[in-house]
């Protein structure tokens, strides 16, 4: 059996990706979630999800992130980007692009604080 190569993406990121091992609260569309996150930037977050979702869906995320002196909750607002499946079709995850007009100012703060100190 030929191995499988995913196709090749021009890269649209415009910032650096954390790993991060975090759990999300999430509205997709009308659902309400809670998934892995496996990366995080100022940008954007992988979710790590089964729930399928359309390009262009509105993905909203609640998330805790941790500090020295506790966690440091915010919301982030954004769509789906990307929509990751296996080989065989099944659902892998969800690229999602943050939209800075819907995300609040001190939510958006709070994450660009936590990316650059990683």
């Amino acid at each position: 059996m030929p191995h499988l190569h995913p196709p090749l993406r021009t890269e649209k990121r415009s910032h650096p990706r954390l790993a991060v091992s975090l759990t999300a609260h999430c509205r997709i569309g009308n659902r309400f979630i809670r998934d892995a996150v496996a990366d995080l930037s100022a940008g954007g977050l992988y979710l790590r999800t089964k729930e399928p979702a359309r390009e262009g869906t509105e993905v909203r995320v609640a998330i805790a992130l941790p500090y020295d002196d506790g966690p440091k909750f915010c919301t982030l607002v954004g769509n789906v980007a990307r929509i990751d499946r296996d080989p065989r079709g099944r659902l892998l995850g969800l690229g999602v692009s943050f939209d800075d007009t819907q995300t609040a100012l001190h939510d958006r703060t709070t994450l660009s604080a936590f990316v650059q100190r990683a």
